[in-house]
């Protein structure tokens, strides 16, 4: 007799921590434009629907101030653009991705999200990107799935948006 084989599932909290750690991904290995300008797009996307779910549900997550920086850079689609702000925004998306995990392993929770990506056939030939972004839209409409909002601030306790320089200063 086979052994019998548990579809892997992922809560909203650990879709939105592999999201994020895939974005983190694709930004830093971005090797030429057009992969850049994808990895920004989709930086963007996500941050819209997290930056929606935190307002919608009244999440203390992710912080206003946090997500306006990154949605705003993500939008600049690569003009003006400097290095030093495509590694702030890897360094915020793997900092919010590790506090949205929880304290488990990113690695781990990344490898469950492929594979549960995988067990789904590669939906409609999507990135594991943009099928994550999915799943946070359709999981956030289950209200059962949703975390709590003193869970979540709990969760980003001490994630704040990075400190402004050169244009950016206040």
């Amino acid at each position: 007799m086979g052994a019998l084989s548990v579809p892997v599932r992922l809560t909203l909290a650990e879709s939105g921590a592999a999201a994020l750690a895939e974005a983190a991904r694709d930004l830093d290995d971005a090797d030429d434009a057009r992969k850049f300008l994808a990895a920004l797009e989709n930086n963007h996307k996500l941050w819209l629907i997290l930056s929606d779910l935190a307002e919608r549900y009244a999440w203390d997550f992710p912080d206003r101030r946090l997500a306006e920086y990154v949605t705003t850079t993500s939008r600049k689609a690569g003009f003006g653009v400097q290095d030093e702000e495509v590694a702030t925004l890897v360094q915020i998306n793997r900092n919010v991705s590790s506090k949205m995990a929880q304290g488990r392993d990113i690695e781990l929770i990344a490898r469950r999200a492929r594979l549960a990506w995988q067990e789904n056939g590669r939906p409609g030939c999507q990135s594991l990107e943009d099928w994550l972004i999915a799943e946070i839209e359709r999981k956030s409409k289950l209200s059962s799935s949703l975390p709590t909002v003193a869970v979540l601030a709990a969760v980003t306790k001490g994630v704040g948006a990075p400190a402004r320089q050169g244009a950016y200063a206040t």
